[in-house]
């Protein structure tokens, strides 16, 4: 826009409001800045991170139950290994958000951490009432504890990623939940090797469409 001498003049907006050019290149730059944080939340490192995870949880208690006829239930080796595998990528996946975390978004989190915590914490106590009200190895201590978290975890997750209108995400969590429904056909002991692979082929391949994902958004 000009005057009438020729010189460029800031765009006028509604009942004499100026809109400056400059102004409006900060606040593209600033919402994109945003959008790549929110972005970066779960970078590809995470996905890929939950992947060795599961396998080498998953796997080591397989290992372990593979030859038990009849089922007994993981070795205290297993259990060390399957939660101590699990404590240190929750303290990688608290080191990589936290650092991408911050304000509204920070509160948000924390929020969703004591709702899914809580969703975690019952599927446990429930794991104890059902040996209490069915004392058998092979589904409290097999079947139950192996899927159960992918069941009930991957159908809260679903919901709440529906909710936020993210289908690839809702999706993503769907398949948990079917993959530790047809898992649990494999009985107490085999359960654990089907969920080891499964669960990996599975967050590997939500690696690789994130990494899809990131490349399309860096060069759209």
């Amino acid at each position: 826009m000009t005057g009438k001498d020729g010189t460029p003049q800031a765009a006028t907006a509604e009942e004499g409001e100026v809109f400056d050019p400059r102004d409006a290149a900060a606040l593209f730059e600033e919402t994109t800045r945003q959008a790549r944080s929110r972005f970066d939340l779960m970078p590809p490192i995470l996905t890929l991170a939950a992947a060795v995870t599961v396998l080498v949880a998953y796997g080591a208690v397989w290992l372990s139950v593979r030859d038990q006829h009849p089922y007994s239930g993981p070795t205290g080796t297993a259990l060390a290994v399957l939660y101590g595998v699990l404590a240190v990528w929750i303290v990688f996946v608290a080191t990589i958000l936290h650092r991408s975390l911050s304000g509204r978004s920070s509160r948000q989190r924390r929020l969703e951490a004591v709702v899914f915590g809580a969703i975690w914490i019952s599927i446990y106590v429930f794991q104890g009432a059902l040996y209490h009200v069915v004392p058998s190895q092979a589904v409290a201590f097999g079947v139950y504890p192996a899927v159960g978290p992918l069941i009930i975890g991957g159908a809260a997750a679903a919901g709440y990623e529906a909710a936020r209108e993210k289908p690839a995400h809702a999706s993503f969590a769907v398949a948990t939940v079917v993959l530790g429904a047809f898992a649990a056909f494999a009985g107490p002991a085999d359960v654990w090797g089907v969920v080891a692979i499964g669960g990996c082929a599975l967050l590997l391949v939500g690696t690789a469409a994130l990494l899809w994902e990131r490349r399309v958004w860096h060069h759209g």
